[in-house]
Formats: structure tokens, C-alpha cells, sequence
């Protein structure tokens, strides 16, 4: 049987039945094919037919897609995925090919001391080219063991953090069409996979661009084989060689639902924040029409705040920023100052990891933070956040924070940190998109009462209203605190407005 003749099957049973079991399909007079042979060749057909497959046994199931179906997680799936998130560790599978990998490409044992020696050092060199804002080179093997030693652990859960917030925001789809360009050894795929394998619902197809070798032969022994180990619900396709600088749009797949640019813009220091934005908008020509980008950084300062510029200078080309950022007076803001990020629970070490840490100066390689700053974009103008402070509302701008220095007034912004501050005084950076100072809400250590805890269940990128803040001025950091005071009044968006009081503009 062709594979246009398993198609012109696969049709004709979706037009029959809304689901129906793979070993249907395998029935058809003159299908011979194993049950995973026959889902690897129907894969590429299922997005265009509106279908999607899953794992079911030792079979599979094969749904149609209504057109504005979200992509939901079971009860089950989703108790599995928090339970990760609470208590976050490499799973197996995924640490024993990067252990098998290392001793594949070494020809010794991956804990070998003499291994573990090199591994540290190229980990020591990549620090210290990342903190002199120099560009890390992958070219030859050890920088690559070193990076799936250090850095891959961390950014394996940071992504997978990203990707749940995709489908709690219902940004994701039954079945996804995944670019992550300048992927690396596959670190984006990876979560992916896991992620999808441990809520047990879901397809994808993965593209990814990477320009080094090394990078490349390790993506390919790594990414497959996970996908294989969970399932085959994630189709991975050979990745394409090229420098995503010099990528033209035509070189890619088209209707990408997910274009994913993980810890890589930052790299590109020949170009400033206006040439990454160029960059980003024109291959965005790929995404479909509902598709999303996720730009990913490190949280420090330097890569923090250029991140912010070049998603401003995205957003300037054409695409909406859908969060965490809320433009709440419909204004652009000046993000030149803009350090915001988000925290997770720590991961626990990985046994490369540890291995590692037994030497001396142990700390030095061990990377179990998850801080990282991230922006979405869309292409339907799409955003979390919709809210407009009303015309009249007696609230001041964040921007306007310089008249109102040691007076109470009302203000409506977002919080765009967690805590930055200690169990005593505790500080939270927010945002209303006028600032061109930085603006926190400070709530003293001396401070008693149900607002001492008021901002502990609010969500990053929340819209918050605070009726009678005090404004101090912090002249050591040129920023504007918002005292919270017994009498202020928190709201979140959505509960009742009630009577303003205080100062307003």
C-alpha cells in the first residue's frame, strides 16, 4: 500500500468516525505495516487533516480537531506535572543519555576523572567568556559536555515552566508545530518531550536550526532517542544546519505554531537590540497567523534588560507582546531600565552534576537556579492582559511618580517580580508601561496586618490596584518606592473597584 493510499484510508476513516483506534487504519485491505511504522508515515498528514495521534496501550488513537479546540491537560496529567514542578529533577532517561553520550564521545566512562577534569574546565571557560559578555564557542566537544553538564539541567525545567504557561494561558494547541532556533544540543525539544510524556496528552513536531557541529551530533543523539522513550508523541524532525543570522524565511517550515529563541538572541553580539528585533520579525513570516514567540534570557542585569529592548523593538515591527508585560494606559514603554524576572523552585542536581561538585571548588559547577526573564509575542494581536485604566480613574501613572514624592495616592500596575527582598521588608517590583524609573512596592518589616501578606498569592504579570501607597524616592538606586501602609487597600483586578481615595493625577 502507498503512502497515498494510507492517507486516502486515513481519510476516509476521520470522515466516518470523530475517533478511532491506529489498528483500524492497519485493517485496510493491503496495510502490512507495523502499528509504529504506519503512525511515523501518517504523521506529516495529521496537522493538515485537522487530526492528532496518541499513545493508547499498544495502540494508538487518532482524534479530529474542531478548528477553536484548546489544548487541555487531565486532572491526572496535570497533579503529575505540579508534582514535577514542586520537586524538580532531570528525569532518568533523559540524564542516561547525556551520561551515555559523554562516554560515547570520549570513549571513557562519563564519570571518568579524567573527563570530569576537562568538563570542568571548558564550564570555567564558558563563565568566564559569559561574564566578560563574550561569545561562547561550540566547536569542539568539551564545551558542548560542559554546557549538557551546567547549563542544560536548568534550562531543561526553565523551558518546561514556559511551555505549561503556554497551555494554562491556552496559547497551545492538541498538536504543535515547534521551531526553536539556535536549539543547540536540544535542550527546548527535550522539555518538550518530557513535558508532553509526563501529561500523557499532546503532539508535536519539532524543527530546530543550529549552526555548530558539535551541538548538532549531540541534538541527534539525544532528542530522537527521548522522543522514542516517551512515546513517540513528539515527531522529531533532522534538524537544519545554518547560522540563524543568515536564515532567510523560505529556508524554514511554515505555520509554526510555537517559535521558540531559548538563551540565544543574547548571543548575537554583533547585533544590537534593533538587528535582533530585525532578525526575530523576519522570520516570524513562518508563524501561523495564531502562532507565538518566546523569547527566553538569562536573569542577570546586562541580558535582562536587552532582552526587554529587543522585544520592544519586536514589538515595533509589527507583533503584539501577549506578556508578561500590560500596557495598561495604552501607551509604549521605555524598557532601557526594565530588570524583571521569574523565580521557580531550585532543581535538584544531577548526577553528572554531583560528580563534578565533588572536586575541589565544588560550587563553582553547580547551576540549580531557575531565574529567567521571557517575553511572548503574537501575531493576532492577542494579550493576557486587556485591562485600561478607565478615562477619569483617579489613579496616578508610575511615570508620573516625581509629583507625588512623599504623598499617598492610587496607582494600577503589574507585578513583575516575586519577592526581592527578605522575610522582614519585602519588595516587589512593578510596572505600568510609563515608567522611565524603576518603581517598587515596599512593605516594611514593621509592618502588621493582613497587607503584610497581601502580594503572596498574586501571579507574576497580575494587574494590581493600591489605594493609598506612600511615594518615597530611593535617590542610592534613581527608583520610587510605594510604601504599603496599614491602611492601604490591595485589589486585584477584577474584584471590585469601590470608592478611590488619596491623591490622584
Amino acid at each position: 500500500m502507498t503512502e497515498r493510499d494510507t492517507v486516502a484510508a486515513l481519510k476516509r476513516l476521520a470522515g466516518a468516525k470523530p475517533e478511532f483506534r491506529l489498528s483500524e487504519l492497519q485493517e485496510d485491505p493491503g496495510e502490512r505495516q507495523s502499528l509504529e511504522r504506519l503512525a511515523g508515515e501518517i504523521r506529516p498528514h495529521l496537522d493538515g487533516l485537522g487530526l492528532t495521534l496518541r499513545p493508547a496501550g499498544d495502540d494508538y488513537v487518532i482524534s479530529r480537531l474542531s478548528a477553536d479546540r484548546p489544548f487541555t491537560v487531565s486532572d491526572i496529567g496535570r497533579l503529575r506535572q505540579l508534582a514535577f514542578f514542586r520537586n524538580p529533577e532531570i528525569p532518568d532517561y533523559i540524564q542516561q543519555r547525556i551520561e551515555s553520550y559523554i562516554a560515547k564521545k570520549t570513549a571513557k566512562s562519563w564519570d571518568d576523572p579524567a573527563v570530569l577534569d576537562r568538563m570542568a574546565n571548558a564550564i570555567l571557560v564558558q563563565k568566564g567568556q559569559y561574564w566578560k559578555e563574550r561569545q561562547v564557542s561550540y566547536r569542539k566537544a568539551y564545551p558542548v559536555l560542559g554546557y549538557l553538564a551546567y547549563h542544560a539541567p536548568v534550562y531543561l525545567v526553565q523551558f518546561e515552566h514556559i511551555f505549561w504557561q503556554l497551555i494554562n494561558q491556552g496559547l497551545a494547541k492538541p498538536h504543535m508545530r515547534i521551531l526553536d532556533v539556535g536549539t543547540g544540543p536540544g535542550i527546548v525539544p527535550l522539555a518538550v518531550i518530557d513535558l508532553l510524556g509526563r501529561i500523557g496528552s499532546g503532539t508535536a513536531e519539532i524543527y530546530a536550526v543550529e549552526r555548530s557541529e558539535e551541538h548538532f551530533e549531540a541534538y541527534n543523539a539525544l532528542v530522537p532517542a527521548a522522543a522514542e522513550a516517551q512515546g513517540n508523541m513528539v515527531q522529531v524532525h533532522k534538524p537544519i544546519r545554518g547560522d540563524i543570522g543568515a536564515l532567510a524565511a523560505k529556508d524554514l517550515p511554515d505555520k509554526i505554531d510555537l517559535m521558540v529563541f531559548s538563551n540565544v538572541l543574547n548571543e548575537l553580539r554583533h547585533l544590537d537590540h534593533e538587528g535582533r528585533a530585525d532578525l526575530v520579525a523576519r522570520l516570524a513570516d513562518r508563524l501561523a497567523p495564531d502562532g507565538t514567540i518566546v523569547v527566553v534570557e538569562p536573569a542577570d542585569l546586562a541580558n535582562s534588560t536587552a532582552m526587554r529592548q529587543t522585544v520592544r523593538a519586536i514589538a515595533n515591527r509589527g507583533l503584539t507582546i501577549h506578556s508578561p508585560c500590560s500596557f495598561i494606559w495604552e501607551t509604549a514603554c521605555n524598557p532601557v531600565r526594565c530588570w524583571t524576572f521569574e523565580q521557580k523552585t531550585n532543581i535538584h542536581q544531577t548526577r553528572l552534576m554531583e560528580r563534578l561538585a565533588g572536586r575541589a571548588d565544588g560550587y563553582r559547577f553547580i547551576n540549580v537556579d531557575i531565574k529567567y526573564s521571557s517575553a511572548l509575542l503574537r501575531k493576532d494581536k492577542k494579550a493576557q492582559q486587556t485591562y485600561r485604566v478607565p478615562p477619569g480613574a483617579k489613579v496616578a501613572r508610575l511615570s508620573h511618580l516625581h509629583q507625588h514624592v512623599d504623598r499617598k495616592i492610587n496607582v494600577v500596575a503589574a507585578l513583575m517580580s516575586g519577592n526581592l527582598g527578605d522575610n522582614r521588608t519585602k519588595v516587589y517590583k512593578v510596572c505600568d508601561g510609563t515608567p522611565a524609573s524603576p518603581a517598587y512596592v515596599v512593605v516594611p518589616a514593621t509592618l502588621r496586618g493582613p497587607n503584610r501578606d497581601a502580594l503572596r498569592d498574586i501571579a507574576y504579570g497580575d494587574i494590581i490596584r493600591f489605594y493609598g501607597t506612600l511615594v518615597r524616592f530611593n535617590k542610592d538606586h534613581n527608583a520610587y518606592n510605594l510604601v504599603v501602609l496599614p491602611g492601604t487597600r490591595i485589589e486585584p483586578i477584577g474584584c471590585p473597584a469601590g470608592e478611590a481615595a488619596g491623591t490622584a493625577t
